[in-house]
């Protein structure tokens, strides 16, 4: 093991970054002669020398070396320390867009594949099948079957919506706007959130708008002042660099969508997805947010009976209107007054290396696996943990993680994934393991005090860990279907399931721990906790469906002011505004990072008959490399409900046979099959939304 190298056996390239942004350049240059050299091969082909082996092989491998060189080359734009690296990262991912687009739209490579189609394919694995079709599918939508002109324009367009895409994403990670608060001001905080706070030479105290400044303060602080300002800082993010890049993509976007025939942009995205159409997306959608408004009116009763009570105790006037920087304030007090959660209490009970060691001990026993960690690995930040992930009972080697905890300035201020060396077969035929960086952003320990996490912090953390094992135990034989290479609206579904184990006491028991008197989470704080997952679900989803529609409607209407028509959806499906002056397009990362007009995932669908299983829109793993935060969320919620409820609850929810079920039938197959597929193979029947329903605090059809 030369971990302390930054290698390992396995690993192709060492992650400690210790380069110059000039070699950044010069790897760049490299892949893509490496790859070009390829394409040329391949275009040059001439009758019988056209074969699956010489067409499809050479384009998988082709993937494959350019996927592992183009995630090591990303990846510094979130994660490094250095603004050097981290510009030069950028403008190598443009330059690699560019690239990939060229390679993409290459009408010699595509006459091949069309002569391929007409041969006869049944010497070919359903894999390598499905990689044939999936690559003429793509090539048609970028208008290749059309004729020079459309296809020079659409070229041109992914190219500089692709450019627009790179610099609104390296604008978010670059923000680093400070507040700065007394400690009056920041009454109701607990003292240690204070004290961790650094103090500034005004005497004040220094507040980023980073994950764990930012939740805490909208729940907890007590002067409404404070939580506007934040409110208000977090939502205009950038809106001077962002909103006309935004604005720009949206109409180059729908510009696209025309030439290639498509009514919207919206419809062009939604063909590859399970729902098909944007109509169904806008159906969906509308229906969900009909079916909420009652759970809200009566969600919204209480929080305004909270606020009443605690204007009286301030002594302040109470106005009779919920603002947006009342909402997660007075969501908390339900919380906590209603069910009797002491989210403080709690906390103190889940120190981040005990979380840990009881997550990775339950994905062990149901996935029949062994993580091992690397003493001394050279990785990008001496912060950052080196993972291996071994089956328990074949002792092979799956891959590794890398564990990048806590937040510092020019990171990705969110939690996410990022694949840094995909899962598949080499042309030798050995296997390439899997490489994942897992992102998060958990408070950093102080000088008294362990890293200590919310629960909701913990339910984040091991929804990421899922996504983690998504990549790690694929067996796909291409790059193109590896693991989390589904479609985009199933894509949350396997890690959504496992959310479940967050709210179960013998799961509970195994991630915590009192950080110093070692005691168990007693049940009189499990118990409320467990009771108070419905707490505000309304609301909750009524705000997906908010971000949803605007996104829908962003690429629909396309000529639509960004903040203008926030403001309307929300004010019509929440009763309340966002402060004048802000714009959370300006931060929506999901609009700029592969996710337009797939918000909806999200949220929950009301039906299941206008689901149809499609091909995944990505071309290969490198497509869209920007990390997100959980996406596709709800929608995925319906299927993740069921599959818990239907295997799980029933079978055990720490039953080794039923998670091997899971890691074989949904895990190990990537995107070899349609989502819909992998479903009834898990299930033994097409999906229900019954649990989904009871999940929401909602009846079940009859």
């Amino acid at each position: 093991m030369d971990a302390e190298k930054g290698t390992a056996p396995g690993i192709l390239r060492a992650w400690d970054f210790d380069i110059s942004p000039e070699d950044l350049h010069i790897r760049a240059s490299k892949i893509m002669d490496e790859c070009r050299k390829i394409c040329e091969k391949v275009g040059a082909l001439q009758g019988d020398e056209i074969t699956f082996e010489s067409v499809l092989g050479e384009i998988a491998e082709g993937q494959r070396i350019f996927a592992n060189e183009r995630l090591y080359l990303d990846l510094p734009m979130y994660v490094s320390a250095k603004k050097e690296l981290r510009d030069a990262s950028a403008e190598v991912s443009s330059k690699l867009n560019e690239f990939e687009i060229e390679i993409d739209m290459r009408t010699d490579i595509f006459q091949k594949l069309l002569v391929l189609e007409k041969k006869d394919t049944s010497c070919l694995s359903p894999e390598r099948k499905r990689f044939l079709d999936r690559l003429i599918k793509l090539r048609k939508r970028d208008g290749l079957h059309l004729d020079a002109e459309v296809q020079k324009k659409v070229k041109q367009l992914k190219n500089d919506i692709s450019e627009l895409e790179v610099k609104y994403n390296k604008n978010c990670n670059e923000e680093n706007t400070v507040l700065e608060f007394t400690d009056e001001q920041l009454k109701g905080m607990p003292e240690d959130f204070i004290k961790s706070l650094e103090m500034v030479e005004s005497g004040k105290r220094k507040v980023t708008l980073k994950h764990p400044h930012v939740m805490p303060i909208m729940k907890m602080a007590a002067d409404p002042e404070t939580r506007k300002k934040v409110n208000f800082a977090c939502e205009s993010r950038c809106v001077t660099e962002n909103i006309p890049l935004l604005e720009k993509a949206i109409s180059l976007r729908d510009q696209k969508a025309q030439i290639l025939h498509y009514p919207t942009h919206a419809d062009y995205i939604t063909e590859l997805l399970m729902a098909r159409s944007a109509a169904n997306v806008k159906r969906f959608l509308t229906e969900l947010a009909d079916k909420l408004q009652p759970l809200w009116a009566k969600e919204k009763k209480v929080l305004l009976e909270l606020k009443e009570e605690e204007c009286k105790r301030q002594g302040i006037p109470f106005d009779g209107e919920l603002h947006c920087w009342d909402v997660a304030f007075y969501k908390n007090l339900v919380e906590e007054r209603h069910y009797k959660v002491d989210q403080e209490k709690l906390r103190a009970y889940f120190p981040l290396d005990v979380v840990m060691k009881g997550l990775f001990g339950i994905y062990e026993l149901l996935l029949r696996l062994k993580f091992e960690e690397i003493d001394k690995p050279a990785l990008w930040h001496p912060e950052v943990r080196m993972f291996k992930v071994t089956d328990s009972e074949t002792k092979e080697l799956l891959g590794y993680f890398f564990m990048d905890l806590f937040p510092r300035e020019g990171k990705y201020s969110h939690f996410c994934n990022i694949p840094l060396q995909a899962t598949c077969r080499k042309p030798d035929g050995t296997r390439q393991i899997g490489v994942v960086a897992v992102v998060c952003n958990f408070p950093k320990p102080t000088a008294d005090k362990p890293s200590l996490l919310t629960h909701s912090d913990v339910e984040t953390f091991f929804h990421e860990f899922g996504h983690t094992m998504h990549h790690l135990c694929s067996q796909t034989e291409l790059v193109m279907f590896e693991g989390t290479t589904v479609e985009r609206d199933f894509l949350e579904c396997p890690s959504q399931m496992l959310e479940n184990w967050c709210w179960d006491m013998e799961s509970l028991g195994r991630m915590s721990k009192h950080y110093s008197s070692g005691e168990p989470l007693p049940k009189e704080l499990a118990d409320p906790l467990i009771a108070s997952r419905l707490a505000n679900v309304g609301q909750f989803n009524l705000r997906q469906i908010t971000l949803a529609l605007f996104d829908l409607e962003l690429h629909v209407k396309p000529e639509a002011e960004t903040a203008k028509l926030f403001a309307e959806i929300q004010e019509k499906l929440l009763g309340y505004k966002p402060q004048p002056g802000t714009n959370f397009a300006a931060n929506f990362s999901h609009l700029m990072g592969g996710y337009d007009s797939r918000y909806y995932g999200y949220l929950p669908s009301l039906t299941f008959s206008f689901l149809h299983a499609c091909p995944l829109s990505l071309s290969c793993l490198c497509r869209r490399t920007s990390p997100t935060g959980p996406p596709l969320q709800q929608w995925s919620q319906v299927f993740s409900m069921d599959l818990f409820d239907t295997r799980f609850k029933k079978e055990g929810i720490l039953n080794p046979k039923t998670g091997m079920d899971y890691r074989r039938q949904i895990l190990e197959t990537g995107s070899t099959k349609d989502a819909e597929v992998m479903l009834r193979n898990f299930l033994g029947r097409d999906p229900r939304m019954d649990a989904f329903l009871a999940s929401k605090g909602l009846a079940p059809p009859s």
